[in-house]
Order: structure tokens, then C-alpha cells, then sequence
């Protein structure tokens, strides 16, 4: 079971690394959120408490801001009302 943790701390790293090398600002926060994920939940098995406040922070934080972005592509889409 111990491998197991060790595979989920690594795809959590492996995300959030990967996440850095987008040029898309939108996509670099969905994989960074999953990779947060990833490593909130090896963090919490490690008893590791701030790098899970630190996760779920950046979690909340690019959650946030896609929220936002989504909400303002909305926005434009819709024809105005005259």
C-alpha cells in the first residue's frame, strides 16, 4: 500500500511540474488543480498539514480564477440585449 502513495505524491508532482509548461493560462490551472489534488491526498496519508493547506490554497485559487474566466467567456458569448 505504501508504493501506492508514493504513486499518487509522483503523479500529483509530475501535474503540477507539467502544469508549469502550458502556455495556456486556463489549462496550466485545470492540470495544476489535479495535480494539487493528487498531492493534497498523499500529503494528508504523510500527516504533511502545510503542504496540504498549501494545496488546497492553489487549489481554491485557480478554481477561482477559472470560475472567473468561464463566467466572463459567458458573458461575451450572449448577444446584449438593446
Amino acid at each position: 500500500m505504501h508504493i501506492f502513495w508514493e504513486v499518487i505524491g509522483y503523479i500529483g508532482t509530475i501535474l503540477v511540474i507539467l502544469s508549469m509548461m502550458m502556455t495556456s493560462v486556463t489549462k496550466l490551472r485545470v492540470i495544476n488543480v489535479c495535480g494539487a489534488a493528487f498531492s493534497t491526498v498523499y500529503a494528508v496519508v504523510c500527516d504533511a498539514w502545510a503542504i496540504v493547506v498549501m494545496n488546497v490554497c492553489l487549489m481554491a485559487i485557480n478554481i477561482f480564477h477559472l470560475i472567473r474566466e468561464y463566467k466572463m467567456k459567458k458573458s461575451d458569448v450572449q448577444p446584449h440585449a438593446e
